[in-house]
């Protein structure tokens, strides 16, 4: 049976103002929905609500569930500061919220792998998340940015039944001919097809590189976004999932196959500062992006206004 998935993709620019970010994100999925392949699936990127911490659910949320119900899609519209009641004051986590065509608020994914140092605010979250698609017999797992460069987390999303990995990202210029070959190496070990979504313009002195991508389960570029602002939809053969891991990566290779017939030890895996390795490594200084107090709470007036006008 066939299972052709619609991928709709955003590039954008990334603005400190999150009013100016949603904004943004709605006008891409009109411009999306307006096209002649409608997307099932929606995407942005890393770090929309920069300056504006959020408890989840909220009025972000709630205003993204409107958008996804309105249209009928799966969305999952980029990641914002979550603030959490477990937390210490000044520290939150970089969240993706996941919402269903009903606009229910299914999942929400916590950035596991925050970059050090530039991100000692955000807390590592503890659970890897995948979510239903019921409609195209699949399973999607959702990772943020530096958690891609761990194959942990891609490996274990995969065991967890994932055909898709989704990765939103922040990613400046000096990281792409780094992170490039990262994205392939994903999807062929994981038999998965590989959909990555990057930032434009310029973020806090960094330029982003865009290059958003998708690739499939046998390590082909699908498509790939240049360094400007850009929608895409990009339709996947979820069916190329099914043969890859049943009859082999270019009908000769088993990877995941072979992951259960070898069952490699992992000695560390419950106390991994006991690794010989971490006796000796020292640990990444910290580091700290202010903004002044007065321009934050710009922001989070500019929001409360724009969520006013939504209602």
């Amino acid at each position: 049976m066939e299972r052709l998935f619609h991928i709709g993709m955003i590039q954008m620019p990334v603005n400190q103002d999150t009013a100016v970010n949603l904004e943004y994100i709605e006008n891409s999925i009109a411009s999306l929905m307006g096209g002649f392949r409608k997307p099932e699936l929606i995407i942005g990127v890393e770090s929309i609500s920069s300056f504006t911490p959020e408890s989840i659910p909220g009025s972000i949320t709630e205003y993204f569930g409107k958008l996804a119900k309105k249209y009928g899609i799966y969305l999952i519209p980029g990641t914002i500061c979550e603030k959490s009641d477990d937390l210490p004051e000044g520290k939150y986590y970089n969240t993706a919220p996941i919402f269903n065509p009903k606009g229910e608020l299914i999942e929400y994914y916590r950035k596991m792998a925050p970059w050090r140092p530039a991100e000692n605010m955000v807390a590592p979250g503890k659970r890897y998340v995948i979510f239903d698609v019921p409609e195209k017999r699949t399973k999607i797992g959702v990772q943020i940015c530096y958690d891609l460069n761990f194959p942990e987390i891609s490996r274990n999303e995969t065991l967890m039944g994932a055909e898709v990995l989704v990765k939103l990202t922040l990613d400046p210029q000096e990281l792409y001919l780094l992170n490039r070959p990262i994205h392939f190496a994903r999807a062929l070990e994981n038999q998965a097809f590989l959909v990555s979504t990057n930032g434009v313009g310029f973020h806090h002195g960094a330029h982003l590189c865009g290059h958003s991508m998708v690739i499939s389960p046998q390590g082909n570029l699908l498509w790939e976004a240049g360094e400007t602002e850009s929608v895409a939809v990009i339709t996947l053969d979820l069916n190329e999932v099914s043969r890859c891991r049943e009859q082999g990566t270019m009908f000769i290779e088993h990877y995941l196959q072979h992951v259960r017939d070898y069952a490699f030890p992992m000695p560390f895996a419950e106390n991994i500062k006991q690794a010989p390795l971490f006796q000796t490594l020292k640990q990444v200084p910290e580091c700290k992006i202010d903004t002044p107090t007065e321009e934050v709470e710009k922001i989070k007036q500019h929001l409360i206004d724009f969520m006013e006008k939504r209602k």
